[in-house]
């Protein structure tokens, strides 16, 4: 696939059809429109099997990486998929790698699969199911999953900068990486924001 350009190509068709395969609803046309060009970014930014700047240019480094996923199963890293974090609203996938690295972690301390029941919301699907205006689940560095492990077993882990548990159980519900987003407020993996968060 040679770099997308502006106008109507085989090799556009190709890495339209790439995404869309990945995941991003997004048309094929082979025209790099703004929302194919947002879809590349946004791939660049959740691949976790390398660091690819997120720039929404397809050089050779993108080009592989996209064969990559597609030949492991369309995923974004080991165990996880692109689509299981994409918004049940509008169906975008927005995600930062350094969110699907910690539940690779996660999910390696638990030594079981790792489900994702709520990754990126839109704002519109935020709304509706009564998220915080400021989630970090609008940026892609959030994630609410299953099963949960106790709240000091994930900050022995040293991998997320926001961990939201069950004050009844003692269980984890949701996981993010708020260091990594434009609202940290502060947190780190070793001081994390600590929170109630109650299962639904």
């Amino acid at each position: 696939m040679p770099p997308a350009r502006r106008r109507t190509t085989a090799a556009n068709v190709e890495l339209q059809r790439a995404l869309r395969l990945l995941g991003w609803p997004i048309r094929i046309d082979g025209v790099v429109d703004e929302r194919t060009t947002t879809a590349v970014r946004d791939f660049q930014r959740a691949y976790a099997f390398a660091t690819l700047v997120a720039g929404g240019g397809v050089g050779p480094r993108t080009q592989e990486a996209l064969r990559i996923s597609i030949r492991r199963g369309c995923r974004c890293s080991q165990h996880f998929s692109f689509r299981s974090f994409r918004s049940p609203g509008n169906g975008w996938i927005k995600l930062d790698r350094e969110l699907v690295r910690a539940l690779e972690r996660y999910r390696a301390e638990l030594d079981e699969p790792v489900t994702i029941l709520s990754g990126h919301r839109d704002a519109a699907w935020n709304a509706h199911v009564g998220g915080d205006p400021a989630s970090q689940h609008l940026h892609g560095t959030a994630a609410d999953v299953e099963p949960a492990m106790r709240l000091e077993d994930v900050l022995a882990l040293r991998a997320f900068s926001g961990i939201g548990y069950d004050p009844a159980s003692g269980l984890v519900r949701h996981l993010d990486v708020r260091h990594c987003g434009p609202d940290g407020g502060g947190a780190t993996v070793a001081r994390p924001a600590v929170f109630p968060c109650p299962p639904a």
